[in-house]
């Protein structure tokens, strides 16, 4: 049953390669893993020395004042020799070092945990430009069934050897087909032809093509040694003996908790095994697909960018691309002068306006509009309808809320809606049913955007 991350590692156990000084802290990893490759106990003084050597200059010029803990803040680590035991220090907080005394003294050993073992070898191979022998799983998943038929008595570590290595090489090649689209995707927004045929040649063509894709290609390996190893595996699942014979040494070796799951779990193996080498070529194929669609993507890419316009309109639009680079943007402005030129020739599209005299006009008549009065009835109740004097009297008392008297100038004025209820209010004022009074005086005034009457509202008094 798989088991929580965090349950196996410490919490911290990441964060200092999320810190400011985590190239430092990296450096100091790799340190250790050389240490760890080249001794069997790492004495804690040797792991300093080593550091120092390494790192002397890297570490002197760190600031780890933001790395250090409320107890820390006091200790003085100017020195050179400081400095490294807390960079150790700190790798033990974190959990990628555990400490123990040597047998029969008290040298303090440095000792690395399994689950920081792995992690140190996988940051330590992301650095390096390994060649990848794809032929190697093939050939080995090969020899670990053949020659299991002179040692029955290793069957199942056999099976055991062809499904790890038949799924560290699928992992191989889906790592190789994920690079060439890494590959694919660098081309798409780049622009340089230089740049872009260093990333094509240099970088593409050492890493991957002359490194991985024409080993995988030319040596026959998979062809080759496919179908035995096939036909092994089939043989076996035809003969029980042979299964229950696996399935027994599963079980003393502790791998299998009984007859039923050893069976499950071979079947599982040998299934996988063969299902991956029939689909094999399936998977070869699509790479040779995504290799060919970088390669001509790329070129393509390179003779656009080789052949494209270098005149001004060339120039032009390279200068448009690159718009939102503030530094070209202020150059432009700096350098550049633009004036509007104009001129009148015989060719230009102009006539010349014809003066006519003057005459008297006649006046325009006069239409007399006579309003609908059922028209005017009928807006005015809808009107009524949608603004009641409720809604307008609590409009005015929000406005006014506790003065006794709101002017124009206090009106604040944020929607149409506002304007409406405003020039409504100053109608229903004049009535005696409403709670306030309405006092105009001479003049408009600008209040978010229009222009409203000068008015004074003020709320009536009650009687007695």
């Amino acid at each position: 049953m798989a088991t929580q991350l965090f349950d196996q590692i410490p919490d911290r156990f990441f964060s200092i390669l999320a810190s400011r000084n985590k190239k430092i802290y990296a450096q100091a990893l790799f340190v250790l893993h050389d240490a760890f490759r080249e001794e069997l106990e790492i004495r804690r003084e040797d792991l300093i020395a080593r550091l120092i050597d390494s790192m002397d200059s890297v570490i002197m010029d760190a600031d780890f004042s933001e790395d250090m803990t409320p107890d820390e803040q006091g200790e003085n680590i100017s020195d050179l020799s400081g400095r490294a035991h807390f960079l150790l220090r700190k790798l033990h907080d974190c959990g990628w070092i555990e400490t123990e005394y040597a047998r029969g003294s008290f040298d303090e050993l440095i000792t690395l945990p399994d689950y920081a073992i792995r992690v140190l070898e996988a940051l330590y191979d992301l650095t390096q430009e390994n060649r990848k022998e794809y032929n190697s799983y093939v050939y080995a998943t090969y020899a670990a069934l053949e020659n299991s038929d002179a040692h029955p008595e290793y069957r199942y570590q056999a099976l055991h050897t062809a499904f790890d290595n038949t799924v560290r090489l699928v992992d191989e090649l889906k790592t190789l087909y994920n690079n060439i689209r890494r590959y694919f995707n660098r081309i798409q927004p780049e622009m340089d032809p230089n740049r872009l045929l260093a990333a094509h040649f240099d970088e593409y063509k050492k890493n991957v093509v002359e490194a991985v894709y024409y080993p995988l290609k030319t040596m026959d390996s998979v062809p080759r040694f496919k179908n035995p190893i096939c036909s092994i595996l089939n043989q076996w699942l035809l003969d029980e003996n042979v299964m229950g014979e696996i399935v027994r040494q599963g079980i003393s070796a502790n791998i299998f908790e009984n007859e039923k799951a050893g069976e499950s779990e071979t079947l599982r193996m040998i299934h996988y095994v063969t299902d991956t080498y029939d689909g094999l070529d399936e998977l070869i194929s699509q790479i040779d697909h995504k290799h060919m669609d970088y390669t001509n993507a790329s070129l393509e890419k390179i003779r656009y960018l080789i052949n494209v316009d270098r005149g001004a309109r060339g120039r032009l639009v390279h200068i448009l691309q690159h718009a939102d680079q503030a530094e070209l943007m202020k150059a432009m402005k700096d350098s550049l002068e633009a004036y509007r030129h104009g001129w009148v020739s015989q060719e230009s599209l102009y006539d010349r306006v014809q003066h006519k005299a003057r005459t008297e006009g006649k006046p325009m008549k006069a239409e007399i509009v006579h309003a609908d009065e059922r028209v005017q009835a009928e807006f005015l109740k809808s009107v009524r309808r949608q603004y009641p004097n409720r809604r307008i009297d609590d409009w005015v008392n929000e406005k006014m809320g506790d003065k006794t008297e709101l002017f124009t100038a206090n009106v604040e004025m944020k929607s149409s809606e506002d304007f409406i209820l405003f020039m409504l209010g100053t109608i229903r004022g004049t009535e005696k049913s409403a709670p306030y009074t309405v006092r105009f005086s001479t003049g408009y005034e600008d209040n978010g955007g229009y222009r409203l009457p000068l008015v004074c509202f003020s709320r009536r008094k009650k009687n007695g």
